[in-house]
């Protein structure tokens, strides 16, 4: 080789070392630093409101429960998929103990690493499996409303309970991830964070899209779109009175409601917090100017517990009759 030669093979390969080690600097210093986040609003505010939830929640989603059953012995499939919604919901309720216990230490998880895989797989998982078994309910309600006759053999128990099989496989497949990853995290004070990193990994980011366009928006649009038909259905139905139809409207709008006021302002800020990542990685700033406003939404999800029961007052009179009877047996 040529003098010249030689020289510019050891530029490029000086070059080459130079690059590889800022890059290798640059996922490190990623993967290891942890931002300032002010944990001061989740020493209050979440431990509060997950008491109160605990406290209407746990009562109210046994009643639905036991309610639900016995919708599915009078063959009435809604009971399945409310039945899936009560057991969704108390699985959260039972996690919530620990996450109080968590926010009550400034976001440090003295638990260990299993116990934070688990309890916090079942946490966010309910936030899907609870979306998609009231997307369940608001289409079983436009088929039933829109579509009686043609659709019978479908709106079956059988039918709701493969159904329901299919939407707990797919919701634990696709939120499974966090299983097979450590999910305690330190900071600089010490704290452990358990299923949060601030500013969180690439492989979160990928899959905080997925979640906010497949797990939330998609079936919230299916619902808007399964309500429009309810509505229309109803409008053009000579044969149902006035009263009934008054509370399928109420019932498909509740659904609605439910998902995007519990939901909705964790996956905007999720979906904020996701993108700003992805276009600047490690970015510290927009995570701590953030990280508040993503808590308190983020605890707001647990609302949708005390909301859920409330749906047995829409559904219909022997449902209402049920949770009467329960209340009464109190």
């Amino acid at each position: 080789e040529t003098p010249g030669r030689k020289s510019e093979l050891r530029v490029a390969k000086h070059m080459t070392r130079t690059e590889t080690e800022q890059s290798v600097s640059h996922w490190t210093m990623c993967n290891i630093s942890f931002c300032d986040v002010d944990s001061k609003v989740d020493q209050f505010f979440q431990p509060t409101l997950y008491i109160i939830v605990i406290v209407l929640g746990l009562p109210t989603n046994c009643m639905a429960l036991w309610a639900a059953y016995m919708q599915v012995r009078q063959r009435n499939e809604l009971g399945v998929y409310l039945i899936n919604l009560s057991v969704a919901d108390l699985l959260y309720i039972a996690t919530l103990p620990l996450w109080i216990d968590y926010f009550l230490q400034r976001d440090d998880w003295i638990h260990g690493q299993e116990s934070c895989k688990l309890f916090g797989f079942i946490f966010y998982t309910n936030i899907y499996v609870s979306i998609a078994f009231l997307c369940c309910i608001s289409l079983d309600r436009y088929l039933a409303v829109a579509y009686p006759l043609r659709f019978a053999k479908v709106r079956r128990v059988k039918t709701a309970v493969l159904v329901s099989s299919i939407v707990w496989i797919i919701e634990i497949v696709a939120n499974s991830a966090p299983l097979f990853h450590d999910e305690l995290f330190q900071d600089r004070f010490n704290h452990t964070f358990c299923f949060e990193k601030y500013p969180m990994q690439d492989w979160v980011a990928g899959m905080n899209l997925y979640r906010t366009f497949l797990g939330f928006l998609a079936p919230w649009t299916a619902m808007l779109v399964a309500y429009r038909g309810i509505l229309a259905a109803v409008r053009c139905n000579v044969s149902t009175e006035q009263q009934e139809k008054a509370k399928i409207q109420r019932l498909a709008l509740s659904l609605i409601l439910i998902v995007l006021l519990c939901f909705g302002p964790y996956h905007i800020l999720l979906l904020v917090r996701s993108v700003i990542f992805l276009r600047k990685p490690c970015d510290c700033g927009s995570e701590e100017s953030l990280f508040a406003a993503y808590h308190v939404s983020l605890a707001l999800t647990s609302l949708n517990c005390v909301a859920d029961p409330i749906l047995y007052c829409f559904v219909n009179e022997g449902a209402r009759h049920d949770v009467g009877r329960a209340l009464s047996a109190l």
